[in-house]
Formats: C-alpha cells, structure tokens, sequence
C-alpha cells in the first residue's frame, strides 16, 4: 500500500500524470527454473484517459515477435499503475513455456520513462520474471 501526505489519507494525493505515448526500451526475461535470461527490445503505446491507462505494444526477442495483450491499470499520483488486467508476461511463448499465469505485475511512470516488473508462472519453464525500461519517444 502506497501512503500520501494528506491527512488521515492512505492514498497519495495530487495531479495525475500525463504518461500517454510511445515508449520504447530493452527487457530481460529470467527462467529461473534453468537460470536463463533472454534479452529483448519492447515498444508499447499508452493511451490515457484520466486514470485509466491502457497499454498495448509488441516486445521481440530470439529472432522473432510478440504482440503483447492490453495491459490495463489505473494510475496514480506517483506514477504507480494498479494493473487490473493483463500482463507482459503473457507474450511469453506459450508453445515453448505452456500457459502462463501472472502472479504481480507493476509498472512505475518517473517522468518521460517507466520501468515494468512482472513475476508469472508457466506449465515448463516454472517462474519468469520479466524487467524492462522503457523511455517515451
């Protein structure tokens, strides 16, 4: 839980920030299962409606391409999205590592970059973590 300095208050308070916009940045997917890592590139596009953010975007890595399903949160004075549905980590080869299920996911707006974090579990490759940064263009 995130606090803020208005009184009696748990949440922060304050303008919500402009983070709508194309972002582009590298990642690294772990396995920890095998103590492999991946590196790969990710461009994805915020829209912002207020709040409510949604995030859409493609990551490649390996040779080849992922489209990465709408990531959707909302934001809050900090920066900080509540993802309330979908997850980076579900553009992970499903035909390579099974169906995957994402245990938290976070992502942090600083300014003109963000930085993406998210712990999933898979059938075959166990647990993955998922780390990017991103800076919008």
């Amino acid at each position: 839980m995130l606090s803020g300095a208005a009184c009696g208050d748990d949440e922060p308070t304050g303008p919500i920030p402009d983070v709508a916009g194309t972002y582009t940045g590298s990642f690294i997917v772990q396995f920890l299962l095998n103590q492999q890592g991946i590196q790969g590139s990710m461009q994805v596009v915020v829209a912002q409606a207020g709040e409510s953010v949604t995030i859409t975007g493609e990551i490649q890595a390996a040779g080849g391409a992922a489209e990465i399903p709408s990531v959707t949160g909302t934001l809050d004075a900090t920066g900080f999205l509540e993802l309330t549905g979908g997850g980076f980590s579900a553009s992970v080869n499903e035909e390579f590592c099974g169906p995957t299920r994402t245990l938290s996911s976070t992502v942090r707006f600083f300014g003109r970059s963000a930085e993406v974090s998210e712990h999933a579990d898979t059938d075959f490759c166990g647990r993955v973590i998922l780390s990017g940064s991103l800076a919008r263009q």
